[in-house]
């Protein structure tokens, strides 16, 4: 296997020289590393050149003008690889927190599997000198992508990861839109949705042997919204996904509303019904909003929002509340069920389904 291994840096002077060692100590005989360096300022493209003497063309430098990621700086190196006809391209950092020693176990996967992941999660595998509130972060977020993703992968944020050229193409590296750890999300997601062979093999990740770590747990934070980017940005069928946005909006509008009712109606006293209404109308605006910014943006670009499309969408949503009243109060009459909330449900969806075709074909109609 002709095999690249991708190292993006900044600022590792003091671990590059160890590590180069390291990794192709570790690696086959036949392996090349790509070092992708954003202009270090502590010189450590200087160091990898000087390298270059001693391991020749198993050792390339790519030099960019400035600091621009680590997601930015392994999609190039795949590229990279891609155009130099590598067979597989292993990412892996510069801080000793991918320990060069699983590179051989990795490799001998990757003869039978189209992505390899270095996880963290699976049996024998875990973090080294962490607080507990790091590997909870890691650990829900990881379960949170299982969930959301549908996927038995359990270490969706970790970057030690072999992608087979093969599965690079299919996922088609050039659509690959997010950045920092969601980089990770979308590559992986990317490649179960594209039918790549997936395995894990378990590694130890310990806390940086040398330097500083440049990432923070907001990063998890943005990954976790950015989940929902990944999974709508990967569904193909439009309808479906206006449906999916129309439903998350209206969850979003639900929240509003009720934590409104409880600011107001139960800690400021005021009158309910009054309140109620008021919060109807402000959770409207929200949803609109969000609709002709999002929802329904394939329809709405271009456009402005409308106070008289607002009205529209308004009394529409008043419709889809009589139908699910409509179908709660016939269900209940109709049929004996073992709880009520099953008629509620139903009432809900049949409201929902004509709220969405009112502001799909009304409120939010393309113009031609």
């Amino acid at each position: 296997m002709n095999l690249l291994i991708c190292v993006p840096t900044y600022n590792e002077a003091e671990n590059i020289a160890p590590f180069m060692d390291a990794v192709f100590a570790a690696a086959p005989p036949d392996a090349h590393i790509l070092v992708i360096d954003d202009n270090s300022p502590d010189g450590t493209a200087g160091i990898v050149k000087a390298m270059q003497e001693k391991y020749g063309e198993r050792l390339r430098l790519l030099e960019r003008p400035g600091k621009q990621g680590g997601a930015s700086a392994f999609l190039q190196g795949f590229g990279w690889g891609i155009k130099n006809n590598y067979d597989a391209m292993l990412a892996m950092d510069a801080d000793f927190s991918h320990d060069p020693k699983y590179i051989p176990q990795i490799a001998e996967k990757a003869a039978v599997f189209d992505v390899v992941i270095g996880s963290r999660m699976v049996r024998g595998g875990g973090i080294e000198n962490r607080s507990f509130l790091r590997n909870a972060i890691s650990g829900g977020a990881s379960l949170y992508c299982r969930l959301f993703l549908g996927s038995k992968i359990k270490d969706w944020t970790g970057g030690f990861n072999l992608w087979s050229k093969t599965a690079l193409e299919k996922i088609d590296i050039s659509s690959v839109f997010t950045r920092g750890y969601s980089f990770q999300l979308e590559m992986k997601y990317k490649a179960l949705r594209a039918k790549c062979s997936v395995t894990e093999i378990p590694i130890i990740f310990p806390d940086r042997k040398a330097g500083y770590s440049k990432m923070s747990a907001s990063y998890f934070g943005k990954a976790l919204a950015d989940v929902w980017r990944i999974k709508f940005a990967c569904i193909k069928n439009k309808t479906v996904k206006q449906i999916l946005k129309f439903a998350v909006t209206g969850g979003l509008g639900t929240l509003t509303n009720l934590a409104l009712f409880f600011l107001f109606a139960d800690m400021a006293k005021l009158n309910a019904i009054a309140v109620s209404a008021g919060c109807f109308i402000i959770a409207g605006a929200q949803n609109y909003m969000i609709h002709h910014k999002w929802s329904f943006i394939e329809n709405t670009g271009g456009t402005k929002p409308s106070f008289r499309k607002w009205l529209v969408f308004m009394a529409s949503s008043l419709v889809g509340l009589a139908v699910n009243i409509g179908v709660l109060n016939f269900m209940l009459a109709s049929f004996v069920l073992p709880f009520k909330v099953i008629a509620q449900g139903c009432g809900i969806l049949c409201g929902m389904m004509i709220n969405f075709i009112a502001a799909k074909f009304v409120v939010f109609r393309k113009k031609s």
